[in-house]
């Protein structure tokens, strides 16, 4: 697995100044986003990726943090074209909106549509089949791109403390969901005995 982390350059011209608490660089309240790649090559179809990540309406149910899903729009190919949730941590609750554009067993976009939490949110998962000549069935590399800016600084500051390992945290959500989706389906595919 792979995780890329791009931040922003400190800017060494402001004058020094000393306060009550000292915090580090990472912690100061910046206007870029903070930015993450994953990629990982997974062993499902990017059809059964593509299934688990579009279907907003049911992370409730297996992504950390997600207290409350659900999918207010759909396009023309009954994806979902607007979704939402609402996240809990600790005293943090948070409901917002994003525009979807779904293109099937592909790609999956997220744009904030919430101005009262994010400056910006872009979320992107990209899946793409991996065939291995030496075995019958494929895999697939699965890409998360993740840009984000709270509007509130004190979210800035605290979600650069554990981005990382939230962001491990969703892509083994998302995998275990996969596995138990897959799961479901060997069994269901199995001949009844009588």
């Amino acid at each position: 697995m792979l995780l890329i982390r791009r931040g922003g350059v400190t800017n060494l011209s402001k004058p020094f100044h000393r306060s009550f608490f000292n915090f580090p660089s990472s912690l100061l309240p910046t206007d870029k986003p903070q930015e993450y790649i994953v990629k990982k090559r997974l062993n499902f179809t990017p059809e059964l990726l593509f299934d688990v990540v579009s279907d907003v309406s049911q992370y409730h149910e297996f992504v950390p943090f997600v207290e409350e899903s659900f999918v207010s729009a759909t396009d023309s190919h009954n994806l979902p074209a607007e979704a939402g949730l609402r996240v809990g941590w600790k005293q943090f609750d948070e409901k917002f909106t994003c525009k979807l554009t779904c293109e099937k067993n592909k790609s999956v976009k997220a744009e904030s549509l919430t101005v009262s939490l994010f400056e910006s949110l872009n979320t992107q998962w990209k899946f793409r089949e991996v065939k291995n000549p030496h075995i019958r069935t494929s895999s697939c590399e699965v890409e998360l791109s993740l840009s984000y800016a709270f509007k509130n600084p004190v979210y800035n500051a605290v979600s650069s403390l554990f981005s990382e390992q939230v962001t491990q945290l969703m892509i083994k959500a998302f995998e275990q969901r996969a596995r138990d989706e897959k799961l479901k389906m060997s069994i269901k595919d199995r001949p009844r005995l009588l």
